[in-house]
């Protein structure tokens, strides 16, 4: 099967990121308020940075709540190298720079990162959608990725129709 290559920018994986963090709601504010029982946290989704390296994919943002003040957690999220070929494996880990950053990422790490992981599939996805629209009527299969620092690379096979 011949095999499609689409790439979304690092700009354009940290608004999906942003808009992830927000609801998927464009019109909501830059900072966001999440409640879970008694615990609140305040978002900060325009300082949310991705940064992207052979393989890696790099975001850090600020979070607030009343016991620790403005904190920046870093999810490292290991993508594949091209190196590695292409693969459908990830992994991801939580940096928490100070000690109220590791409580800030114990009661909310876990949900901040799905969060932005469901953005990263978002973008994979969308990369589906784009080779289909140039290949319509044309079996699609995605075959893996992996990150440079243009951005995260899809592989994606065509079949037949």
């Amino acid at each position: 099967m011949p095999g499609l290559n689409v790439s979304l920018s690092g700009d354009q994986l940290a608004r999906r990121m942003q808009d992830r963090l927000r609801g998927l709601n464009a019109a909501a504010p830059n900072t966001i308020v999440w409640q879970q029982n008694n615990n609140k946290i305040l978002i900060f989704a325009d300082s949310l940075a991705a940064k992207l390296l052979n393989g890696w994919l790099l975001c850090n943002l600020d979070l607030q709540c009343d016991q620790t003040g403005k904190q920046t957690l870093q999810f490292v999220f290991f993508l594949g190298s091209p190196a590695d070929g292409d693969g459908v494996h990830a992994g991801c880990t939580i940096n928490a720079a100070t000690p109220q950053a590791g409580q800030i990422a114990q009661v909310w790490g876990a949900a901040l990162q799905r969060v932005l992981w469901d953005a990263v599939l978002d973008a994979l996805e969308v990369s589906c959608e784009q080779a289909a629209a140039q290949h319509p009527n044309t079996t699609l299969a995605l075959q893996g990725f992996h990150v440079t620092a243009a951005g995260l690379q899809s592989a994606i096979l065509t079949g037949g129709n």
